[in-house]
């Protein structure tokens, strides 16, 4: 029996003479070449349609994407601490609840997020990281320029943690704004005066955001 080959849009369908006969409007092939280079395209953009939805690995953590790769907000603190070894004192991480209290931030304005600080009122070592989304990307650095205000105020008359206010660091990074604010024992440097407290936070907070960066910006 001879069969033919019939292209319907979706499928390759094989016909005998007898059911070519009952195909109306539809392009027969019955040279096996053409078929056979058909099916070889059809092969093929199977496989890159399918290869669209691969790749992609979704995390609940997730800061920025480039070649199906998801870089976590977990990778950005182990970057810092890397870097900081024991001087990055932040132990306690803050809920969505929590940041908003501290900050004012809510959870619609940002789609993840990174809020740690010191689990003692005797110090104030802060880092937090929004990934922002981009129309409260704006609003989110004037909050946390306010917060930095309101611990200015709060620590005015403790030089050492008001040293630590004063030496943080608000940045932009992409659709990232962090708010770094760190400096670990400033015990040593507070014996030598209060400008001595602002260079060694400074320097510490320098450190963390230069890594923070480099670490954002590698897979954005």
């Amino acid at each position: 029996m001879n069969w033919e080959i019939l292209i319907t849009g979706k499928e390759i369908v094989l016909l005998s003479g007898i059911e070519r006969n009952t195909v109306k409007g539809m392009k027969i092939i019955s040279d096996m070449k053409n078929f056979a280079i058909i099916l070889g395209i059809w092969g093929l953009s199977s496989a890159v349609l399918t290869g669209c939805g691969e790749g992609r690995i979704s995390d609940s953590n997730t800061n920025s994407v480039k070649n199906g790769k998801w870089i976590g907000m977990e990778e950005i603190k182990e970057a810092v601490v890397s870097i900081l070894g024991d001087n990055y004192w932040p132990d306690k991480r803050l809920t969505s609840g929590e940041l908003k209290t501290e900050t004012g931030i809510g959870e619609e304005m940002y789609d993840d997020f990174l809020a740690e600080k010191l689990n003692e009122e005797t110090d104030i070592d802060i880092m937090i990281i929004l990934k922002a989304k981009g129309e409260h990307l704006a609003e989110i650095e004037t909050m946390l320029n306010a917060y930095r205000d309101a611990l200015l105020v709060k620590y005015a008359d403790r030089p050492q943690e008001l040293g630590k206010v004063q030496a943080s660091r608000i940045e932009v990074i992409d659709r990232y704004v962090c708010y770094v604010q760190l400096g670990a024992d400033t015990g040593d440097a507070a014996e030598r005066g209060d400008e001595e407290v602002l260079a060694v936070c400074q320097q510490e907070n320098e450190r963390a955001v230069d890594i923070i960066e480099k670490t954002i910006l590698s897979v954005s």
